[in-house]
């Protein structure tokens, strides 16, 4: 049989290479013809009694294994088909492991999910200590747990504890943290990766390496091995899994249970029971839609929304320094790019450096930067309170306040002082950009970049493109965003433009159904069970009730009727309720802290009648609705990128998908059924947009 995607060599002395090289693809991926391959190559290897060791290599520069093929876990179905090709895999790592010669996985890049589960089934591992290595079991972020293995052998490394850890959060480790786990063997940096498999050998032939190993290598911890102490750990974990899914996502809560059940198993057994927990899991919606949504983040990966080449952005400035731009100034600074801040006045700048310390501290304490590396980011802050020193910035991001007048002014300003070629970038969460740059001198350069709050921890950067933006501005844009670890998405000029647009009616709605007598708590409730990450009135304390008034009236003006707003929101700002930053909204803040506001049932028009179904109905259906509207006038690509923006953007559950693939689960047909019956009930806002009744009518859905 001709290797395809392997190529096995044997010196003289015995030692052989098996370098792995998936064809056509600039990764390898362990998928099941792979597999199959290399079980032929080991029952080769097996009868082969002159081989001393096995070195497993890849031959793509910076990857090892990036995991298993992902199409075809997503074209799981049959559960008894799943079961037999895991089985199977299974059987061939094994085989791996009882080879009679030591075998080394030789790391250097990717070693994810069944490229880590076939390292693990070595007897040794070498890593390189290089920025591109990382090693992890990150199945349970597409809904399923390790199925080669990974659930049996990790802990054998690095114990009970630290096993269920890295699975349940998906944790990727470099080189060296791996090696301090007793994950790999060796962390060293990719240029004496040769010497080290040198010695390696040596210490193979001369039988020393096992003795030499094992004093490194963690395992499981004595007090582990106690029930009690082990299902304390596990008690432990799965409480932390539900406060962060509120038991939405099955994969990390069922791979503790894996993990608690099998310790004491032998081999064998254990893997049975990691098949029987794996099927269910991977023939499960709930994995079916996380896969969608990372082959949805893969293609956003290598979009560029135009036809421009991207400029390199060598330094930045950052005009207006409030919560937005402090956040975007230690985006950039986070990513080693010099930026200045430019602010009216002194105490501005020194709460926005305070701001992007606090980051970097929270960071910190994650073990993930020291003391010199912070120091040596903020070094890289400057600031000014005149517009000086913009000359040589490639970019200026303005983030002033979300009027016109304002940044028009700032714009007047800044093309004084910034060079012809630098771009201007706008945090405008709902302005047109080619109405705000009308009057500006260079239009070509002028191009919307809407961060989302909080900048450090929300991935979703809508990218708006005025008439006039050149391909060249949104492409630098676009790369920018990438290099500051965003997912960038082109929209088109609308007010709200796309994930404000689809938010707000969600937020209004609950606003008039407070007012209609409903209990805040009661729809926040409903709202996160139904999995997003804070009910949509905590999310208007968040945010700023003032906030989300003005928002409201630009959409109200673009859009009408079926964006009027609650009047609650004009009453609130009269009270100076304005959520989190004044300690009163629909809840009352101390802190962290929130509990019920005793007063603002005044506001109530009468008392709670809805029921639970109707509730969601009115809150979720409505942006089902705006979502098709925008999908119609073209301000997305497509369905899956409308739903990458919504989960990214305001936390719509991953676990359903997205908002649109949420209403194909729940059948267009339905979907116009019940948007109908609202509209007889609460007037055109609720009218299904014209594409919905079209799909339904012909069953069509926004998934083929």
């Amino acid at each position: 049989m001709k290797n395809v995607y392997f190529n096995l060599t044997v010196d003289d002395s015995g030692i052989g290479t098996l370098l792995f090289d998936t064809p056509k693809s600039s990764v390898n991926v362990l998928c099941f013809d792979a597999l199959y391959e290399l079980e032929q190559l080991l029952v080769k290897l097996r009868a082969d009694k002159s081989i001393k060791a096995l070195f497993i290599e890849s031959a793509k520069k910076g990857i090892f294994i990036a995991g298993a093929d992902i199409k075809e876990i997503k074209a799981f179905k049959d559960s008894a088909e799943t079961l037999k090709k895991l089985r199977h895999g299974q059987e061939i790592f094994n085989n791996l492991e009882t080879l009679p010669f030591p075998t080394v996985a030789v790391i250097d890049g990717a070693c994810l999910g069944g490229g880590l589960e076939l390292a693990m089934s070595c007897t040794y591992r070498i890593a390189t200590n290089e920025a591109h290595t990382r090693l992890g079991l990150p199945e349970v972020s597409l809904g399923i747990i390790p199925g080669l293995g990974g659930t049996q052998r990790l802990p054998m490394l690095v114990g009970f504890t630290k096993a269920i850890e890295l699975i349940t959060a998906s944790k990727r480790l470099k080189g060296d943290k791996a090696l301090k786990l007793g994950l790999v063997d060796a962390s060293v940096p990719a240029g004496y990766l040769g010497f080290k498999k040198e010695e390696y050998i040596k210490e193979i032939l001369a039988g020393t390496l096992e003795a030499k190993v094992s004093k490194r290598r963690k395992g499981l911890k004595w007090y582990e091995t106690l029930a009690p102490v082990k299902a304390l750990i596990a008690k432990m974990a799965r409480k932390e899994v539900l406060k962060k899914t509120g038991g939405h996502y099955p994969a990390p809560l069922s791979a503790i249970d894996v993990l608690e059940e099998t310790e004491t198993m032998s081999l064998e057994d254990g893997l049975k029971v990691e098949l029987e927990y794996f099927e269910p899991l991977a023939t499960s919606d709930i994995s079916k839609n996380l896969i969608e949504l990372f082959f949805t983040s893969e293609a956003l990966k290598k979009e560029t929304f135009s036809t421009g080449k991207a400029k390199t952005i060598e330094s930045a400035a950052v005009i207006g320094v409030g919560t937005m731009g402090s956040g975007i100034a230690w985006a950039l600074a986070h990513k080693d790019i010099p930026v200045r801040l430019g602010a009216r006045k002194m105490p501005s700048i020194a709460k926005a450096m305070v701001k992007m310390m606090k980051n970097f501290e929270s960071i910190k304490r994650r073990g993930r930067l020291t003391d010199r590396e912070i120091g040596l980011k903020m070094d890289r802050v400057t600031y000014s309170t005149e517009m000086k020193g913009l000359e040589n910035a490639d970019i200026i991001l303005e983030a002033v306040s979300e009027d016109p007048v304002v940044k028009n002014k700032v714009y007047a300003s800044l093309e004084e002082h910034v060079k012809k070629g630098a771009i201007i970038a706008t945090n405008t969460s709902s302005l047109g950009i080619t109405e705000l740059v009308k009057e500006t001198k260079y239009p070509k350069r002028f191009v919307g970049m809407h961060f989302f709050n909080p900048v450090s921890r929300m991935p979703l950067v809508e990218i708006i493109a005025g008439e006039q933006t050149s391909d060249k501005t949104v492409a630098t844009v676009v790369s920018l965003a990438k290099r500051l670890g965003k997912t960038p998405i082109k929209v088109s000029e609308c007010a709200g433009f796309l994930v404000n647009r689809t938010l707000l009616p969600y937020l209004n709605e609950a606003a008039k159904m407070f007012e209609e007598g409903e209990n805040v708590e009661q729809i926040d409730k409903l709202l996160t069970e139904f999995g997003m990450p804070m009910g949509p009135f905590t999310l208007a304390d968040e945010v700023g009730i003032d906030i989300g008034e003005k928002v409201s009236a630009i959409l109200y003006e673009a859009y009408g009727e079926r964006m009027k707003p609650s009047a609650l929101l004009e009453q609130m700002t009269a009270k100076e309720w304005l959520g989190k930053k004044t300690g009163t909204g629909f809840y009352s803040h101390k802190g962290k802290a929130k509990a019920h506001n005793e007063h603002i049932s005044e506001l109530h028009m009468s008392n709670p009648h809805l029921s639970d179904e109707t509730i969601l109905d009115r809150c979720i259906l409505i942006m089902v609705n705006e979502a098709a509207k925008c999908l119609e006038e073209g301000v997305v690509d497509n369905a899956r990128y409308l739903d990458m923006a919504m989960v990214m953007g305001t936390g719509f559950p991953a676990f359903r998908g997205g908002l649109l693939r949420y209403a194909d689960a729940e059948g267009l047909e339905s979907i116009v059924s019940r948007l109908s019956t609202l509209e007889t009930q609460y007037g055109e806002r609720f009218t299904p947009a014209s594409s919905l009744v079209e799909m339904a009518a012909n069953n069509k859905r926004f998934y083929d």
